[in-house]
């Protein structure tokens, strides 16, 4: 820390004065028009956020490279909040640790567009279909979290294994829910050993699943831990340490009715379109930039309850990007919309493990 603040105090005013001098000069053209007391506003907001993050940038010139998106993305969240102040949603965006990547470089990294199933038939002699039953009476709300079933929110880092969170996070809960035992689950042997997924290039809970049923079950998170890379697999020498099994999945009719029953009953990973959550900070998301008739997905979370707030439905969602997103890494989406496949196609790839 002692270094790190030395360095600070050596390379923030090198680097104030080349921000300075590029301003002056007209670079970057898309922020010229930036007064000098509101560029020294945003970088003072900069050195505070790089301070708060531990970020450290290898030269001047990532440093202005940075600090230019930052000011961007400032820009945005500003912006877009003040057109939301009104909302019924109370959806709000925040700087956070995502506030240096411009949004291509976001969507790149992070969501990873999911190649839709060929059939969403089930695929084997694993799955099959859980039908919307007529008796079931899910309660007025429902927090999974207050069961304490529900691991703490996990960190997928600069890896696409948003599938692999969300899949292990179902395990970890049905397998609580049924035993009474909480054990946190292997990513790493997912990423690794799932021949139906990608990595870190993406994939789907339910061929993570099928993968667990073929396995014989899934390691321990401590036995098998996450490096945030896909490396080759080393699930045979964990053979004796397979503490969770499943016997298949099922897929979840695509409805609110359907994702609500199956939700009242266990935790629910599902696939959905994540465009405009870089930076969530709290509310309501109401899915205002997702095309409504679209089943295509970039990103895996999972429903962990639901509740209702002045008059506006939601879903109670646990992400994979770490505590110091969203709200302690979670955040709510609309429900209960009659669009045909859920606020941003969240209804349309559900599945649940069998146990």
């Amino acid at each position: 820390m002692a270094f790190y603040n030395s360095m600070s105090q050596f390379l923030f005013p090198l680097i104030w004065c080349s921000i300075l001098i590029c301003l002056s000069s007209g670079f970057p053209t898309s922020e010229s028009s930036v007064s000098p007391s509101k560029a020294e506003q945003d970088f003072e907001m900069f050195q505070q956020w790089m301070a708060e993050h531990g970020r450290f940038y290898p030269n001047s010139e990532e440093s202005n490279t940075r600090f230019q998106i930052f000011q961007r993305n400032l820009k945005y969240i500003t912006e877009t909040n003040a057109k939301r102040s009104k909302s019924t949603y109370g959806y709000r965006l925040g700087l956070n640790k995502f506030a240096d990547m411009s949004p291509e470089e976001f969507t790149q990294t992070y969501l990873r567009p999911l190649e839709v199933p060929a059939n969403i038939a089930p695929a084997s002699s694993s799955s099959s279909y859980v039908q919307q039953q007529d008796s079931c009476a899910p309660p007025a709300t429902m927090d999974w979290r207050k069961q304490g079933v529900v691991t703490p929110v996990k960190d997928q880092r600069r890896c696409g294994s948003c599938w692999a969170f969300g899949a292990t996070g179902a395990l970890e809960s049905v397998h609580a829910i049924t035993t009474g035992k909480l054990v946190s689950l292997s990513e790493q042997e997912l990423v690794d050993c799932d021949p139906l997924s990608r990595g870190c290039a993406g994939g789907w809970p339910h061929n993570a699943f099928e993968w667990v049923v073929q396995n014989g079950g899934i390691s321990k998170e401590e036995d098998y831990p996450y490096v945030a890379r896909q490396g080759r697999c080393k699930a045979n020498m964990h053979d004796g340490d397979k503490v969770v099994k499943i016997s298949g999945y099922s897929k979840i009719p695509q409805s609110d009715d359907a994702l609500l029953c199956a939700t009242s009953k266990q935790p629910v990973p599902v696939a959905f379109n994540a465009t405009d959550l870089q930076f969530y900070k709290s509310g309501i998301y109401g899915g205002e930039n997702c095309p409504e008739g679209s089943t295509g997905v970039t990103h895996v979370a999972l429903i962990v309850g639901y509740d209702s707030k002045d008059g506006t439905d939601y879903w109670i969602a646990k992400n994979s990007w770490g505590e110091n997103w969203g709200m302690n890494g979670y955040f709510f989406i609309k429900r209960n919309t009659n669009l045909p496949h859920g606020v941003c196609a969240l209804n349309a790839w559900a599945y649940v493990p069998n146990v």
